[in-house]
């Protein structure tokens, strides 16, 4: 319950259980810190036994600053929109037998979930807002409908101004959402998702969701869910139609998180690297593609220009603030994924990659998932690389 560490915005009031014919109101109790509830079962579920577990729990949205970082103010309202990420209850991953638990921290993406169907309906009181999420399924009258399979967690945004514009790419409707002042920018943010599905569907392999929605947000920063890419209102506000614009990196980033991230899951506070230095890198290889004169210019803003300090493999317990997080470890991150691309060479690490997708799709990895992966495609000494850039080198 990312939520329950803002004071006074989440609150728990009832919790039922359904086993088999059972059914109790339960108590429940905090697992670790202010993040992670646990709810006992009346009795052991058996396999294949039918749990069902309703929470009914109230959320009071605070305000959110424009200079806020994520995930601080991932929940907010400004003057003009809601945006509700990470806002509800949702389950943990049970590996080798254990649930597992972690301490929340507000720094870069404190989460961690199985890939999981969900159905959000959202309800307005006036008909004339907007709601947008990934997985539109329908709108009746003030009732909104939305639904994604195999999703790493929901959110939605929500607006009387917000504008549409639409697009496709690989088969895929795209869709971008913006506030009235920014149209050049919520224009142009549909060709640069769609470019970017058809480069990342080429590199890594088949996008995993129905839909791709980009929105524009009410904070400093970009931020990932399943089929929705949340684009920070900053890089809409200084767009002027270039694309040596963080409106280009950051579409292009949170794009490559349906990849790493969305199909591919990771445990994000302690293995952030895993899904940010893909996410990162797929930065570069969209200017690669489209931009080639543009690919110094990249390097320079997105990784020379600020301290890089730190192993990449760092958890999100290293760090105090989002912003030294993001901007240390990212360009790390950047640095190794093309010291390997180096190594490896195109050929065997593109291969990697889709090799990498294709085996975990669905599933969690980890850092020896990473590398067993990448050794299928090089019999190269990886030393080096794990020397430079990594605390833990015995992958």
């Amino acid at each position: 319950m990312p939520l329950n560490a803002v004071e006074d915005a989440f609150y728990l009031d009832a919790v039922t259980v359904t086993l088999g014919e059972i059914v109790q109101e339960e108590t429940w109790e905090m697992a670790a810190g202010n993040g992670i509830v646990r709810v006992p079962l009346p009795q052991p579920a058996t396999p294949g036994e039918e749990l069902s577990v309703v929470m009914n729990f109230r959320v009071v949205i605070p305000p959110v600053s424009q200079a806020s970082w994520p995930p601080i103010g991932t929940t907010g309202w400004t003057a003009t929109l809601i945006q509700a990420g990470e806002f509800y209850p949702a389950l943990v991953p049970y590996i080798d037998g254990e649930w597992v638990t972690w301490d929340y921290h507000p720094v870069g993406d404190p989460t961690f979930y199985p890939a999981t169907d969900f159905r959000l309906t959202v309800t307005t009181d006036d008909p004339g807002v907007t709601v947008v999420s990934g997985g539109f399924q329908g709108r009746a009258d003030n009732i909104w409908s939305f639904a994604v399979e195999g999703a790493r967690g929901i959110a939605f945004f929500a607006s009387p101004d917000y504008v549409m514009a639409k697009g496709e790419a690989v088969g895929v409707p795209v869709y971008s959402y913006y506030l009235p002042d920014h149209a050049q920018a919520g224009e142009d943010a549909v060709e640069v998702a769609e470019r970017s599905l058809e480069l990342f569907t080429e590199l890594y392999g088949p996008y995993p969701y129905a839909d791709l929605v980009v929105v524009e947000n009410g904070f400093f920063g970009g931020m990932e869910y399943s089929a929705l890419a949340s684009i920070t209102d900053y890089a809409y506000h200084v767009y002027q139609g270039d694309p040596r614009s963080v409106l280009h990196t950051l579409i292009a980033h949170e794009v490559a998180h349906q990849w790493w991230y969305g199909a591919v899951g990771n445990h994000q506070a302690v293995e952030a690297w895993l899904d940010e230095s893909l996410g990162f890198y797929s930065e570069l290889l969209y200017y690669e593609a489209y931009y080639p004169d543009m690919v110094t210019w990249w390097w320079e803003a997105r990784v020379f220009r600020y301290e890089r300090y730190g192993p990449v493999d760092a958890t999100i317990y290293s760090y105090s603030v989002s912003s030294d997080f993001i901007l240390s470890m990212y360009g790390q991150a950047a640095l190794f994924v093309d010291t390997l691309r180096e190594t490896m060479g195109d050929e065997a690490f593109f291969a990697f990659l889709q090799d990498y997708y294709r085996t975990h799709y669905g599933g969690i990895v980890t850092g020896r998932d990473f590398f067993e992966a990448v050794r299928r495609h090089t019999s190269e000494d990886l030393n080096p690389l794990l020397e430079a850039y990594f605390a833990e080198t015995a992958y």
